[in-house]
């Protein structure tokens, strides 16, 4: 609770957005009151509270999980079955399940068999993967994602970390949150380093480079391909997040941070193109999909890709279905 109420005492002190709400307006103009709206860099004061707690944090529950046995029995890390998928193996039932990893223990937790759980539409994706002219390219089980699969099983979350994210989402936004209770603390993951690598091939890549991630989150997502550019423009929409950004490690790349919803070369430091833009598991949880995509689609230059990852399936609960 002490850690609460400095977190929110510390993010007080930060100026609310200039001109929030406005209308964005087309690249070169100015908004009515002289300047876009955007979220204010935080102070050093604001950022030094705010790195003393998440660091506290931190330190907890690393003396935590040397001092637990929490660590959670692995017998095997495997990919499902062909045979498991068109059962849909894993899909979990019921309206108040989300498509995540609910529940996802095959007999006792002693025994160690940890099947990780997810909602998919096996019918569906075979009828995708007939579709003309649809280039597939198989994802493996690779040494990367297996050992990133059982460093998390060894060392879990410690409870004070949940605690102290528990808490502060009652006061905080719930992302907000996560920048102080996760710190140093991976805990998303998409593809591994070499998979990126073989995905991207034929983009210009390293020297050069320049990369778009938007919503980019804590950096877990973005940070395994980010060595392969120059420049990765990252986007947030509030200052905590922003901050957690710039002190993700890259790999050496340089990176831009821009606290903005706006997809615009006068609200991306002026750039008017990226080689690949990246939208991340953030298309099912935004307000306006379309437009998002259309403000992509408009900085990608002939041939430049645009990458999409997707829940599945992309409706993460029930309600959102009927709207």
């Amino acid at each position: 609770e002490l850690i609460t109420e400095g977190a929110t005492r510390a993010l007080s002190c930060l100026p609310p957005p200039a001109a929030e709400g406005a209308q964005p307006a087309a690249a070169g103009d100015v908004e009515q009151g002289g300047t876009p709206a955007t979220h204010p860099e935080m102070g050093a004061a604001t950022s030094s509270a705010l790195w003393t707690l998440s660091v506290l944090v931190s330190g907890i529950g690393a003396v935590e999980s040397l001092l637990s046995r929490d660590a959670l029995p692995c017998r095997e890390v495997r990919e499902a079955t062909a045979a498991e998928l068109r059962a849909s193996v894993g899909t979990l039932g019921g309206r108040d399940f989300l498509p995540s990893a609910y529940d996802p223990w095959v007999g006792p937790r002693a025994a160690g068999l940890l099947r990780l759980r997810y909602g998919y539409d096996a019918a569906r994706l075979a009828r995708l993967t007939r579709r003309p002219g649809l280039d597939l390219t198989p994802v493996s089980l690779d040494a990367q994602t297996e050992a990133w699969v059982r460093a998390r099983l060894a060392r879990p979350a410690a409870a004070s970390r949940l605690a102290v994210w528990r808490a502060l989402k009652r006061r905080l936004y719930h992302y907000d949150a996560g920048v102080l209770a996760f710190h140093a603390f991976p805990r998303n993951y998409l593809l591994s380093p070499d998979h990126w690598k073989a995905l991207l091939q034929g983009m210009p890549l390293g020297c050069g480079g320049v990369a778009l991630d938007v919503g980019a989150g804590d950096g877990s997502l973005c940070s395994p391909y980010a060595p392969l550019f120059d420049t990765v423009a990252v986007t947030e929409l509030t200052s905590p997040l922003c901050w957690r950004l710039k002190a993700t490690h890259m790999g050496g790349c340089k990176l831009e941070t821009y606290a903005t919803a706006e997809l615009t070369p006068r609200h991306l430091g002026g750039r008017s193109h990226f080689d690949v833009a990246f939208c991340l598991n953030v298309l099912d949880r935004c307000k306006d999909p379309s437009r998002m995509l259309a403000q992509m689609h408009a900085l990608l230059p002939p041939g430049g890709w645009l990458v999409v990852a997707v829940v599945l399936p992309p409706l993460q609960v029930r309600g959102q279905a009927k709207r």
